[in-house]
């Protein structure tokens, strides 16, 4: 598995272009969690770890980068289905 260090988990959230704010919303956590992932203070673990990987991943995609500049991106469960729809294909 990918290893998630500060660094990357900084890098995943300016590639995205989120304040801290605004990527804690869309990880479903507290602005003092990703802060603390920010600067090594804590790990992502768990289902926060796994979207942060999917994140990353969707990074490199041409099709997840206009979703970010879709007005719609600020809302965590569009972006989220936007992140699991290549895996499950559309309906």
């Amino acid at each position: 598995m990918a290893k998630l260090t500060a660094h990357r988990v900084r890098q995943i959230r300016k590639k995205t272009r989120f304040s801290r704010p605004e990527f804690a919303r869309a990880l479903w956590v507290a602005r003092k969690t990703v802060r603390e992932w920010e600067t090594g203070g804590r790990s992502p673990v768990g289902a926060h770890r796994r979207l942060l990987l999917l994140y990353d991943h969707g990074l490199s995609n041409r099709y997840f980068h206009q979703t970010l500049s879709d007005p719609r991106a600020r809302d965590p469960l569009f972006l989220l289905y936007r992140l699991l729809e290549p895996l499950y294909g559309s309906p």
